[in-house]
């Protein structure tokens, strides 16, 4: 069988102290982890500035 592709990927950030302790209180306000809060977040920026949906990646379009 073969071994299922990734759907995640790992990113590292650079910020300073004051915006990652933002970011932190922002997740442990709505209950998120901190990966969870930074979709949420940028997820929300995009719908306020109005950009479409990503495209499709090739992993997504596989048939199951």
């Amino acid at each position: 069988m073969a071994r299922p592709k990734r759907k995640t990927e790992a990113t590292t950030l650079k910020m300073t102290l004051e915006v990652r302790d933002l970011w932190e209180r922002c997740a442990a306000q709505e209950h998120r982890s901190l990966t969870n809060m930074f979709e949420v977040m940028v997820r929300e920026y995009a719908r306020r500035a109005k950009l479409p949906p990503a495209a499709p990646t090739p992993d997504s379009t596989e048939p199951k």
